[in-house]
């Protein structure tokens, strides 16, 4: 048995400057989907539930594949959602509702049902979709070019318009019974709210420049703002009616998201373009807590990264160098409990090889990998879980691949085939608690595989239970 305590930089340095190194993103955020496929504004967050689309490699959008994938946090599972033709924009999620548009009308999934619906208003067009449980809203353009607020619910198949337009609309979001949008003024810009259930309107605000981008979640709002210079994030609550910047900065500041008291957005201050610059993808993904009046980098800018998304306390966004467009996940800690006194930080844990495969598989993922290159999975077991086991088997008796595990609080296991004394192309471990009765620290547990010797590439699979 290998048992060793790393201290926890030298966990991140092992796990991601193994293949291309994405520096920047800490160990606490961890890559859930590589791919060079385009993201674009396409990442959607829904408490522990992510999706976005990907839309192939090619360069012409027409020969794009268009599949929309989903990401489950608990089993750290990757899975295709739904695979067609139509072309995937503004993708948005509820629960086991998917919604997006493709420029002609709305498309509505229910992943539970596999039931696919076209919402479509005659002499529309359809964009900007948004969701809350079975309330979908979208903006609709007729050909007499006036624009509409759609709505349309999943469960009762009422379709209303909710509000009517000479002037554009864009950018809906919806919490509960209540929905923000921007709606073109004469001058400028307004910043509007209305009430599906009363159908009150109301703007929040009407002053010089644009307002863009925004999100509700309860009493809070935000939105990207330009009345006093580049684009800022300004939070607005619904019951004091009081506005203000959430890190004014003086740069440009984009794709606010809010959940709870948590908001995030990607920010230019330190862009390599210069602050007043906006360069697509150059800025800092920053989080502010509203309970503590806190502000934190969650990844900074030396690579690409753009288009964050929080929704409870999960942070999503897309980054990668060229035409990478990975997925990255990040766990805001403060919403977690820290009520795990095993002792020092860490060690309150055992792992041990085993010989026999454990029964019921709970988790299996089948994969490749090549020589040197690591891949890496996350689990967050039940706290009344007393043992998670682990097995990883490839075929190919001139390869050997290695497994390392990181539990939340920095320890780590690293085991080889020769470590349970059967080199049978298999890697089996089970790491137990502790702490009395057994109780696992709540957090993410990291597991990487790394091709420690391979002849091109080799498959494998990965099961824990």
């Amino acid at each position: 048995m290998k048992t060793i305590f790393f201290v926890l930089g030298i966990v991140a340095l092992i796990l991601f400057c193994v293949v291309p190194c994405y520096g920047a993103d800490s160990f606490e955020s961890y890559l859930i989907a590589k791919s060079n496929s385009y993201k674009y504004n396409t990442i959607a967050c829904d408490d522990g539930n992510i999706a976005w689309v990907e839309y192939g490699p090619e360069t012409d959008p027409g020969n794009y594949s268009r599949v929309i994938y989903r990401y489950n946090v608990s089993e750290g599972r990757k899975d295709v959602v739904i695979r067609d033709p139509s072309w995937k924009r503004d993708l948005a999620i509820s629960g086991n509702r998917y919604v997006w548009s493709d420029g002609r009308g709305i498309f509505l999934y229910n992943s539970a049902q596999g039931m696919l619906t076209f919402l479509y208003s005659p002499g529309n067009q359809s964009s900007s979709p948004c969701i809350d449980r079975s309330t979908i809203l979208w903006v609709g353009y007729n050909n007499k070019g006036n624009y509409s607020l759609e709505m349309y619910d999943a469960v009762s198949g009422i379709h209303r318009t909710v509000v009517s337009s000479a002037t554009p609309l864009g950018d809906p979001a919806i919490s509960g019974d209540r929905v923000v949008f921007r709606e073109a003024g004469p001058a400028n810009d307004l910043m509007v709210l209305v009430n599906l259930t009363t159908m009150e309107k109301t703007v929040l605000y009407d002053g010089p420049g644009s307002r863009s981008m925004p999100a509700i979640d309860g009493d809070n709002v935000v939105w990207a703002d330009s009345r006093n210079g580049p684009d800022q994030v300004f939070l607005y609550n619904l019951k004091s009616g009081v506005s203000k910047p959430v890190s004014p900065s003086g740069s440009f500041q984009m794709y606010p998201d809010i959940s709870g008291n948590l908001v995030v957005w990607e920010d230019y201050r330190n862009s390599s373009a210069g602050s007043f610059n906006y360069q697509r993808g150059s800025g800092d993904i920053r989080l502010y807590d509203i309970a503590t009046n806190t502000t934190k980098i969650v990844a900074d800018g030396q690579v690409p990264r753009e288009f964050p998304r929080i929704s409870g306390e999960y942070v999503v966004w897309s980054g990668g160098y060229d035409n990478a467009h990975d997925i990255f996940l990040y766990r805001y800690p403060a919403n977690r409990p820290h009520d795990f006194s095993g002792g020092e930080r860490g060690t309150a844990y055992s792992a041990s090889p085993t010989t026999i495969p454990t029964p019921g598989t709970r988790v299996r993922y089948y994969s490749t990998i090549s020589n040197g290159e690591m891949e890496w999975y996350s689990l967050e077991p039940s706290q009344q879980a007393a043992n998670i086991s682990f097995e990883l088997r490839w075929n190919d008796p001139k390869t050997a691949l290695s497994l390392t595990l990181v539990s939340p609080g920095g320890s780590a296991w690293h085991f080889t085939d020769a470590d349970d004394s059967r080199e049978d192309r298999a890697v089996r471990m089970t790491v137990s608690s502790d702490r009395p009765g057994g109780y696992f620290e709540p957090g993410k547990w990291t597991v990487a595989i790394t091709g420690d010797s391979v002849n091109g590439t080799v498959p494998y699979d990965l099961c824990w239970y």
